[in-house]
């Protein structure tokens, strides 16, 4: 019999990798965007900050992992404070990405087109009727 608990912590660890691998796609789709001046660019925090903080995603991944094959006697503190640096900085490096996005793509003649929710992502065009 497989143990439920074992499983769940399996699925677990699936869904992050999933979710760090969906997540780093999609900010690396509009990074890519953004360096091709595209016609259309689609960029917001979410999508600079999705790199910085894959890293815990696996970092908690990984010690789920160890959970599921009860080997977690201890945790290495060091990999989890470069985790936290990387996380750290990476946050606030995300907000002058953010901003130097937006006032490059401004000066480059592209406008932003009304956002459906204040969650969702900046749509930058350099045509307004391409906004629909």
């Amino acid at each position: 019999m497989v143990n439920k608990n074992k499983t769940k912590l399996y699925l677990g660890v699936l869904l992050i990798l999933f979710m760090v691998v969906l997540s780093v796609f999609f900010s690396l789709n509009d990074y890519v965007g953004f360096f091709n001046s595209d016609g259309v660019i689609t960029f917001s925090w979410k999508s600079a900050g999705a790199i910085w903080f894959s890293p815990v995603l696996i970092y908690i991944s990984s010690i789920l992992y160890r959970i599921s094959l009860g080997k977690v006697k201890r945790l290495n503190s060091k990999i989890g404070n470069y985790v936290s640096y990387v996380s750290i900085t990476g946050f606030i490096l995300t907000l002058f990405v953010s901003f130097y996005v937006d006032d490059k793509l401004k000066n480059e003649g592209y406008v932003t087109c009304d956002k459906s929710s204040w969650m969702a992502p900046n749509k930058y065009v350099r045509d307004i009727s391409l906004c629909h």
